[in-house]
């Protein structure tokens, strides 16, 4: 189950019971972690690594249940230089990891951690609410 982090929580509680206009959402990006972002967004969690980007959601499949999953495919760059052992994923909104003002909204662990091999290409390919990454609200 995703978990909120702590900014979309707060945005979501001024909104719903403060009568504050929810914040304007940049656009949705995956984000790889090499340990738990917390619900803070930990600075030093996400990958570091010159090959790394993160990868736009893409669009997301009608909610039911207060479930859905991305009915994307989404790509990470291939590794190079060195491997990399990924823990967690997130979606924030903002396109760089070096991009101060950007925000987590969502995280959650993977099943098992994943080591990325040299050319490894990590997948995000959800098509259904059993797919890599399902956004789970109840």
């Amino acid at each position: 189950m995703s978990g909120f982090s702590t900014s979309m929580a707060n945005a979501i509680i001024n909104a719903t019971l403060r009568g504050q206009a929810f914040p304007a959402i940049r656009t949705p990006y995956f984000a790889l972690f090499t340990a738990d972002p917390t619900d803070a967004f930990t600075a030093g969690t996400e990958v570091a690594a010159a090959w790394y980007q993160r990868v736009p959601t893409g669009a997301f499949a009608a909610p039911a249940n207060g479930a859905s999953y991305n009915a994307t495919r989404a790509e990470f760059p291939p590794v190079t230089g060195a491997p990399v052992t990924v823990t967690h994923i997130g979606i924030v909104e903002g396109d760089s990891a070096g991009d101060a003002t950007a925000t987590l909204m969502y995280s959650e662990p993977l099943p098992a951690q994943r080591t990325l091999q040299i050319n490894d290409v990590f997948v995000v390919d959800s098509q259904a609410l059993t797919g890599d990454f399902v956004l789970q609200l109840l």
